[in-house]
């Protein structure tokens, strides 16, 4: 089982959960984190080395995706592994998936949650269907392109339908994590790697200071799991002293966080839906390195980034890149949707289609079923559940 990231590890931890109640002698091994290994996995490496994005940032770390991917391959060679699942992380696991078919072309590959392959860089598709077993996805219109390419796919709708609702109060959250209950919250989200909080909690905490400055709001950021807390303090310490003590740091409560925000400037990424899962009015916000946003512009081949707007199929929350990402812009597009009036009503219900075109809950399981229909085909294949 192979994950690069946060979120690649949560869903792994979920299939891994799903496997197990299914055939408990199964075992796993790979790439991830402290949730893949809490649900039973030995961990070859942690994906510390191998959650970055962007080309400069990943030359920067090619020792550590070096290692990892050696360390995979060896683990594939030196043991009997049945089946390699593949979560996500496309340029890594994609890579992984050609040198695997060349060195152990009897292991079967499964890939869960595939790459993005509507958005940029489309003949992926052909080569995935060279590489790939199974694939496994998680938005409705993945299915079609794989089924046209030849690839053996399923739908099995978004892990995110299957986190458990949250159901603390306001008040009991308040009260742990030292907030006014009485205030609404404004929530900023710069995302689960370090260099997207470089980029993105400047302009947040920016627009977050003028917001406060006219509206009786309170303003909570919740730090990512495995982020590096000083990044965080250090820039809020910054702030007007009369603006700051209405800034509030969480750690490691997102989740709980996400449905009591009045409105919330979000990272591009998978936190654009779950913050939009949460029914929660957003902006989403994104930089990345000079180089590689001008080569993504010559590859992408959608109009919006965010994913939120991808899967409700048109611009339903408001989207700022690069330059554009300036507290004033934030602020401009923030305010409507936190204060109640037509712009908040319609993305509310933009917010409800988007959950609709998710399927419904129990993506693990299908996932878990999958996979284990995969292992039984091999020659030989057998489980014991």
């Amino acid at each position: 089982m192979v994950a690069g990231e946060a979120s690649g590890d949560a869903h792994a931890a979920a299939l891994i959960r799903e496997l197990g109640a299914r055939a408990p002698a199964l075992r796993t091994v790979g790439v991830g984190g402290d949730l893949m290994q809490a649900a039973g996995t030995e961990l070859l490496y942690h994906y510390r080395g191998l959650a970055v994005v962007g080309i400069t940032e990943v030359l920067a770390h090619l020792g550590d995706i070096r290692r990892a991917m050696n360390g995979v391959l060896e683990a594939v060679a030196a043991r009997p592994i049945s089946a390699v699942v593949l979560v996500d992380y496309p340029d890594f696991n994609m890579t992984l998936a050609r040198r695997l078919r060349r060195h152990h072309p009897e292991v079967p590959i499964v890939y869960y949650i595939s790459p993005q392959v509507w958005a940029w860089r489309p003949g992926r598709v052909h080569k995935l269907a060279r590489l790939v077993d199974r694939m496994l996805v998680i938005l409705p219109f993945e299915a079609e392109l794989y089924a046209e390419a030849g690839v053996a796919v399923d739908f099995v709708g978004h892990p995110l339908l299957d986190e458990p609702e949250v159901h603390e109060s306001r008040e009991a959250f308040a009260t742990r994590n030292g907030l006014d209950a009485a205030l609404p919250w404004l929530g900023m989200l710069p995302g689960s790697r370090t260099r997207e909080v470089e980029r993105l909690l400047g302009p947040m905490l920016g627009a977050a200071e003028r917001f406060l400055a006219d509206h009786s709001y309170e303003a909570v950021i919740p730090r990512a799991r495995g982020l590096d807390g000083g990044l965080f303090t250090a820039a809020v310490e910054q702030l007007d002293p009369s603006i700051r003590q209405r800034v509030h740091l969480v750690d490691d409560d997102y989740h709980g966080l996400l449905p009591h925000l009045r409105a919330a400037m979000v990272c591009s990424g998978t936190a654009t839906l779950e913050t939009a899962l949460a029914d929660t009015p957003e902006v989403v916000v994104y930089r990345t390195s000079w180089l590689t946003y001008n080569l993504g512009k010559l590859l992408v081949r959608i109009s919006d980034i965010a994913l939120v707007n991808v899967v409700g199929g048109r611009r339903g929350v408001p989207e700022l890149l690069q330059g554009d990402v300036t507290p004033a812009n934030i602020v401009r597009y923030l305010g409507p949707l936190a204060e109640d009036g037509a712009a908040r009503t319609e993305c509310l219900r933009f917010l409800r289609e988007v959950r609709g075109k998710l399927g419904g809950p129990g993506a693990s399981a299908r996932a878990a079923d999958a996979v284990l229909e995969v292992l039984v085909a091999r020659p030989n294949g057998q489980i014991s559940r």
